[in-house]
């Protein structure tokens, strides 16, 4: 699994500690036959803390064809599938969610939540499908979603220890818990977030000891890979001995 090294800044948040609420995002990347799929966690520091939103988020990606969307009306859109969760639900399809439905574990299950709603950015058809409608492969501006019901088992953080792939966006590398929230499938393999994806957004946790609203932004940076890094190294071990 491809691993991206990733450039850590402070996630701004309003909270009562820095220990509380939203950590900022992870990612789980892998490859599935010959697709890369990318899950998104909300990351926290406590398992009852709860998720509430994710809003004005830019999710991009440079690869052709964009997002790839399974074929059928339900799957087409970045609406999570609500008609029928089972376990023979595809992997490979891209959707939003707030949480995992009837809080099962994460780990090898696609039971999005049926309590995940988008907000307004999520214009015409790229939330709710026709039968004319066109797959949605891109994510508007902007876009936003958010859990109708904060209090349901579907949003419960679960242990991100031991998560397949773990990449830290900005301060998720303190998350020890996580809220899941998207899942992006890509056509290709070795596919790396902070690269062939863009993710950067904000997101509204609530604390579950302190009951306190925590909001902050996280994105996913790449920073030069490790050879490159050991160049940038040696140049500057070279100057230094110049200057000796």
């Amino acid at each position: 699994m491809k691993n991206m090294i990733l450039a850590v800044s402070a996630v701004s948040a309003v909270a009562t500690s820095a220990n509380a609420g939203f950590q900022g995002f992870v990612a789980s990347v892998r490859t599935s036959g010959a697709y890369t799929i990318m899950d998104i966690f909300a990351g926290v520091s406590n398992a009852s803390d709860k998720f509430l939103n994710v809003y004005d988020a830019n999710i991009s990606t440079t690869v052709s064809g964009g997002f790839y969307q399974a074929a059928g009306l339900l799957n087409k859109t970045w609406k999570p599938d609500s008609a029928g969760f089972s376990s023979t639900r595809s992997s490979i399809d891209s959707f939003m969610t707030a949480g995992t439905y009837s809080g099962g574990a994460y780990g090898g299950e696609y039971y999005a939540s049926t309590n995940t709603q988008a907000d307004p950015n999520f214009t015409g058809t790229t939330w709710n499908a026709t039968p004319a409608s066109q797959a949605v492969t891109s994510v508007p501006p902007n876009a936003g979603w958010y859990t109708t019901d904060p209090t349901s088992v579907d949003n419960s953080a679960e242990s991100l220890a031991g998560l397949t792939g773990r990449v830290n966006g900005t301060n998720g590398q303190f998350a020890t818990h996580g809220i899941w929230v998207a899942h992006l499938v890509l056509s290709g393999t070795n596919r790396q977030i902070g690269t062939d994806v863009s993710f950067a957004g904000f997101a509204s946790i609530k604390d579950g000891i302190s009951g306190a609203l925590s909001q902050g932004s996280s994105s996913f940076a790449a920073v030069p890979a490790p050879g490159a890094l050991a160049l940038l190294g040696l140049a500057g071990f070279a100057a230094r001995r110049r200057r000796a």
